[in-house]
């Protein structure tokens, strides 16, 4: 756990606790079910309990913590409904970024995405022959990241990224098995070829296949694992 709080001067501490835990939920520090320890916190951020209460209220809503009364505060445990619901908002908002980007590669706006694409790309492959699945999941998330902020509508950036902060709570585990890292990483070839060549409706189809692909290996392995959070 790290005691150390990164924010912007102008943040409130409770601001500030509130980002060190909503980091600690995306790097699984604190995994799905578990409870939420006031004190062991206030004591690692140096900070009061009640600063730390202040900043666990404010992640309710973001689907990361649920209160539940007399109990306290515990970690979402998504259900399967909720990860089939994730993965459709995902898929959508995910297959008209790369369709925009695309279009806006072959429109000469974003020259530089196809070599970031395939920089990104051969990290991933070297990451993966060294069994790094940790790199491999950061790498996975930046390649996103880069195509949605590629297709020029931060609306839906923000968007995307709420959906996928909650699924960092259960999407580690699809992406800790090697055969479906190369899986991952072979769809992600699909996509770069038809956003580096402009190919607007095979980069939509590529990127929705993609998403549809991960539920399937994520919902595989909750078949093999009943015991796995849903």
């Amino acid at each position: 756990m790290s005691a150390k709080l990164i924010g912007p001067r102008r943040a409130t501490l409770a601001g500030e606790v509130r980002n060190e835990i909503e980091r600690m939920l995306v790097d699984g520090d604190l995994v799905a079910g578990e409870k939420l320890n006031e004190l062991a916190l206030s004591n690692a951020m140096g900070v009061s309990r009640g600063t730390v209460r202040e900043a666990i209220r404010s992640l309710v809503d973001s689907g990361l913590i649920d209160l539940i009364a007399n109990r306290g505060a515990f970690v979402h445990e998504t259900t399967v409904a909720e990860v089939r619901n994730l993965y459709d908002l995902r898929g959508a908002i995910f297959a008209m970024a790369c369709s925009s980007s695309a279009q806006r590669v072959a429109e000469g706006i974003e020259t530089g995405l196809p070599a970031q694409l395939q920089n990104n790309l051969d990290q991933m492959q070297e990451a993966h022959g060294r069994n790094d699945t940790e790199l491999y999941y950061k790498l996975n998330i930046e390649f996103h990241d880069m195509l949605l902020g590629a297709a020029g509508n931060p609306k839906a950036k923000t968007i995307y990224d709420n959906l996928v902060r909650e699924m960092h709570l259960f999407r580690r585990r699809g992406l800790s098995i090697a055969s479906n890292i190369a899986r991952s990483i072979a769809e992600h070839q699909v996509i770069s070829a038809a956003v580096t060549n402009g190919d607007v409706e095979a980069a939509r189809a590529a990127a929705q296949m993609h998403i549809v692909s991960g539920l399937a290996r994520y919902m595989k392995i909750l078949d093999k694992t009943p015991e796995s959070e849903g």
